[in-house]
């Protein structure tokens, strides 16, 4: 039930909070009856952690007015210009492309500020450095997906944060914890990382995030 539960909260933050987080089930056969599916564990230094940074983005947005029922596109500009003075590296929403019918939707890869940021973070983990980044996707309810990403001695890991705003503040509703297995930038310099949600390499649950570094 955890498994299920888990997935689902990680397509439904695919689908309706970060739609350009483009998550695809690729789960192995398995004898269930031995083995379940567990997500990477999530210690309490990592929960403090993302709450202390919900907590500096609420400051930070707070004053900006936003009708959460009716979100618009000058809100969106709004908050990305906001935090994107502060320093974040934010991640706009993707646009979608369809190529046929009954192909699954697929994204161009989320123009992100502060790009140089990110290939600092690429550049350090490829030479074994240790170093952290976090970086904001921006959702079309006028939340985010808080993504902090740590890596040493070229190995990475991350936890994404989905961050909704209600009553005025910002929230944590989701918290998911993946390694990264892949890390590439492009160059037309595009960073692509390919992540797993589970340390059972044969119940592996894979998906990818591309960020365009401008």
């Amino acid at each position: 039930m955890l498994a299920i539960l888990l997935l689902a909260s990680v397509i439904t933050l695919t689908a309706c909070r970060s739609s350009n987080i483009n998550i695809k089930e690729t789960t192995k056969q398995t004898d269930h009856k031995t083995k379940k599916w567990e997500p990477l564990v999530i210690t309490k230094r990592e929960k403090a952690q993302a709450q202390k940074e919900v907590k500096q983005i609420s400051d930070i947005c707070q004053n900006i007015k936003i009708n959460e029922n009716k979100v618009t596109k000058k809100d969106l500009q709004t908050l990305y210009d906001t935090l994107t003075s502060k320093g974040y590296p934010v991640a706009q929403i993707g646009e979608e492309k369809h190529s046929t019918k009954n192909a699954p939707v697929k994204f161009k890869p989320s123009k992100t500020s502060h790009g140089e940021k990110l290939k600092t973070f690429y550049e350090k983990t490829k030479a074994g450095k240790p170093t952290t980044i976090t970086l904001l996707q921006q959702n079309s309810s006028g939340g985010f997906a808080n993504i902090r990403l740590q890596s040493n001695n070229g190995k990475t890991e991350g936890i994404l944060t989905t961050i909704y705003k209600e009553d005025g503040k910002f929230s944590v509703s989701e918290m998911v914890k993946y390694q990264v297995k892949k890390l590439e930038l492009n160059e037309k310099n595009i960073m692509t990382l390919e992540f797993y949600l589970s340390d059972q390499a044969e119940l592996q649950t894979d998906g990818t995030m591309e960020f365009q570094c401008n």
